[in-house]
């Protein structure tokens, strides 16, 4: 009998044993300042492919559990996923494929992360546990509908990332934000869609995303720049085949904090673009292959003399085809904090030599150099002397001029020399080079008209 009842707390201590007295599993605790909450960290990833199987528990106040990279096929019920603590819970890099329902008994998570998984389907039922989550990461999955992602429990959600699911052609016919309770609420603040294969977006999508600050939907194949929520305060356009930009796609975008414009087919940043935007703090606009042009009106006219204005902060144009810039927009530039210049066929004559007087720091001159003219092909821009930045064809010109001025001066002199009332002989000289003179031609002719006349 007492075999019996040593085996039975054996039994009973296994099952119940803590997830952090495995060796293969971190746990610490969480400082975090201006929270409410303070718990254990668990960090089991990398560890096993069954452990979700496993009959560990968490601790008794845990804020977050990484099961990362296990290899984990199936989302089933387990001590692991029951928890009136967990408030961060993190699945990607597996190979799940499936999410059984009532797997989450976790009702006050905030964040939760699925990304670089195999799944094609969630039921909504999945996440009736979760009514606090924020944050949703789905990321890098198989759904090719966006009705087989429902999110009819998620009344709190307002971050989510869809990035590299091949919903876009899907979205044609249904609608993102759908009010039938299947799409995403109208408080969602934050919607990544990146490389989802969207080709248009239609008007009045984001109709009813009232409190929109961030959308990304970069990589796709949008073609023109669309209506855009007002309340944006960060939006990523980068990796479309946008050849088009102007003043009109920016208007009325008061909150818009950072615009990203990279690998665009853009050939030119037009007038006034950007001057409705007060409050833009960082523009990028790297990559851009086919930009040769950079209006010096980009950001308005006031700002040229007057920068008082200018609430820019950092700029990058950055590994582009820029040859030269307006040196009328050395005033607004000079007002930056981050510049980024490099990686632009620059022409580094007398037309650029302004740039030297802009104060940029070391990372951003290292590859800040000249591609023109080719004695100084390759060469630091900030490393060469004002003396280098010359206009050769200019000077040539002008060389020219001088000579065409000098010859003709002194073509007039010898003229004015020779051809005085005084130097009338001399005169004479120029007209015996060219022939004989009008009036000495004239003469025997009005002689033989006199001699018909007697007869």
């Amino acid at each position: 009998m007492l075999v019996h009842i040593l085996l039975l707390a054996f039994i009973a201590q296994v099952k119940t044993t803590s997830i952090c007295d495995r060796k293969s599993c971190v746990c610490w605790v969480k400082n975090v300042q201006n929270e409410d909450y303070q718990g254990e960290n668990v960090q089991c990833s990398y560890v096993e492919k069954d452990i979700l199987k496993g009959d560990y528990e968490l601790p008794d106040i845990v804020n977050s559990l990484d099961l990362a990279s296990n290899k984990i096929e199936t989302v089933h019920s387990s001590h692991l996923l029951d928890s009136t603590t967990l408030i961060e819970l993190l699945l990607n890099d597996n190979a799940i494929t499936k999410v059984d329902v009532n797997s989450f008994q976790l009702p006050e998570l905030k964040r939760l992360d699925l990304s670089n998984n195999q799944l094609e389907l969630i039921d909504e039922e999945v996440f009736s546990n979760m009514r606090k989550l924020e944050y949703l990461n789905l990321a890098n999955n198989r759904f090719t509908t966006f009705t087989k992602m429902n999110f009819h429990h998620l009344s709190s959600l307002n971050d989510i990332v869809l990035d590299n699911n091949n919903i876009g052609p899907s979205l044609k016919d249904s609608n993102l934000f759908d009010r039938s309770g299947s799409g995403l609420t109208n408080k969602i603040k934050s919607l990544s869609i990146s490389g989802i294969n969207l080709n248009t977006v239609p008007d009045n999508f984001f109709v009813d995303a009232y409190d929109i600050s961030s959308l990304i939907i970069s990589n796709n194949n949008i073609t023109s720049v669309f209506e855009i929520p007002f309340t944006l305060k960060h939006l990523d356009l980068s990796d479309n085949p946008i050849k088009e930009i102007s003043a009109e796609d920016f208007t009325d975008l008061i909150a818009l904090q950072e615009l990203n414009l990279d690998n665009l087919l853009i050939k030119e940043i037009p007038d006034y673009i950007f001057e409705h935007l007060p409050s833009l703090r960082k523009l990028t606009l790297e990559r851009n292959n086919n930009l040769a042009n950079f209006s010096k009106l980009a950001f308005g006219r006031e700002v040229l003399d007057d920068p008082a204005e200018f609430k820019l902060e950092s700029l990058s144009l950055k590994g582009s085809r820029l040859t030269r810039l307006d040196e009328a927009l050395a005033v607004p530039l000079g007002e930056l904090t981050e510049l980024d210049l490099q990686g632009n066929p620059w022409r580094c004559d007398c037309d650029f030599v302004w740039v030297k007087t802009l104060q940029l720091s070391d990372q951003y001159t290292q590859h800040l150099r000249c591609d023109k003219p080719t004695t100084l092909f390759n060469a630091k821009i900030f490393d060469l002397k004002e003396k280098y930045f010359t206009c050769e064809s200019r000077n040539r010109g002008f060389e020219i001029a001088i000579v065409v001025i000098c010859a003709t001066l002194g073509f007039v002199a010898i003229w004015v020399f020779l051809c005085l009332p005084t130097r009338k002989t001399g005169c004479g000289l120029f007209k015996n080079m060219y022939g004989p003179s009008t009036a000495y031609s004239i003469l025997p002719m009005a002689a033989s008209f006199h001699n018909d006349v007697d007869r």
